[in-house]
């Protein structure tokens, strides 16, 4: 997202990029000298860049307490240089999170670190400061995600997108594409997904379960992604928890019918015009939704033409763009003002 966001920002003003992503290993959101270390590093970094910025934009999960107090004092350092603040927020975890006194309390005291908050998903902004928070969905760029005419492929196809954790439901979409083939309802099911948050850990257990699985592809560039939606025939994220994820637009903008969970902003999205829901933690349910799609051809190229009109008619790219300009506009006015 930020990568796209980069993009098409650039041309309507000077953008500058400090990325912080972590290699292979990293551990997100755990208490640790590694991470307090390279937290500290991070926090003079920003220190020394926010001065030559009206506007410097955070974007990150804000969850749990160890990466929402790492985002502080990223705006912190930001705020003590003159600059004007943006902490974008798109944890999915987050709404169940904040169930506590202590853990809404902490939201309070961080919050302030930001001029503007910006949330992508309803469940989000009920628990972020109202007077500081607005709420823009995720858009999809939807010429570079873009239709085929599949035909009638024998078999069909299912593609997960995702990463490769357990809260993502990609071992339930396993255990459910196995329930299917039990059933002679014939398949591919191929997964593309990277490292998670969580670390090696976490992405090793799950490829111990994917080990048979002869359409595993893995972390693939984001560029990519088009080609192999393009060749699918059904999208599926049977996520535990979500926000408002970019896959599933990025998949409707495609012209494939989802299945998804019930969960976050999802129900927002997917209808039964455009998909199936479903309930997290069933695979059997997921494998019922799905049989209906991956038999019946014309239901399937309906609700993939049903979505991409969706996609483009109410989650363009361009109209979520216009948005977050609009702010990075009004705070650097502010700033330049003061």
């Amino acid at each position: 997202m930020l990568t796209t966001l980069q993009r098409h920002l650039t041309p309507r003003c000077s953008v500058g990029v400090l990325n912080l992503t972590r290699d292979r290993g990293y551990t997100a959101g755990v208490l640790s000298a590694t991470n307090v270390g390279r937290t500290i590093a991070d926090t003079v970094r920003v220190f020394r860049l926010g001065g030559a910025y009206d506007v410097v934009y955070v974007h990150s999960a804000f969850v749990p307490s160890v990466t929402m107090i790492r985002a502080g004092l990223l705006l912190i350092a930001a705020r003590v240089r003159g600059a004007r603040t943006i902490l974008h927020v798109h944890g999915g975890s987050l709404p169940e999170w904040a169930s506590s006194k202590m853990r809404r309390l902490l939201i309070r005291i961080i919050a302030p670190a930001a001029n503007v908050m910006i949330s992508v998903s309803d469940g989000i902004t009920t628990v972020l400061p109202a007077k500081r928070t607005v709420t823009i969905y995720n858009g999809v760029d939807t010429d570079t995600f873009a239709p085929i005419e599949r035909g009638n492929r024998n078999p069909p196809t299912v593609i997960y997108a995702g990463l490769l954790t357990r809260r993502k439901g990609v071992v339930d979409l396993m255990d459910a594409s196995r329930l299917l083939l039990s059933r002679g309802v014939a398949h591919r099911l191929v997964i593309v997904g990277g490292r998670p948050d969580e670390g090696v850990a976490e992405e090793q257990e799950v490829l111990a379960v994917a080990s048979g699985l002869e359409d595993f592809i893995g972390a693939v560039p984001h560029r990519e992604m088009p080609e192999y939606l393009q060749r699918a025939d059904v999208f599926c994220l049977p996520s535990w928890f979500e926000a408002m994820p970019l896959s599933v637009l990025e998949a409707l903008a495609s012209g494939l019918p989802v299945v998804a969970s019930r969960v976050g902003q999802i129900p927002q999205v997917i209808n039964d015009d455009v998909g199936r829901l479903v309930e997290p933690h069933d695979p059997g349910s997921l494998a019922d939704a799905l049989e209906e799609l991956l038999t019946d051809t014309e239901l399937r190229r309906r609700l993939g033409s049903n979505g991409r009109a969706l996609a483009m008619g109410e989650y363009s790219l361009e109209s979520t763009v216009s948005e977050i300009l609009d702010v990075v506009r009004a705070i650097g006015v502010q700033r330049r003002a003061n």
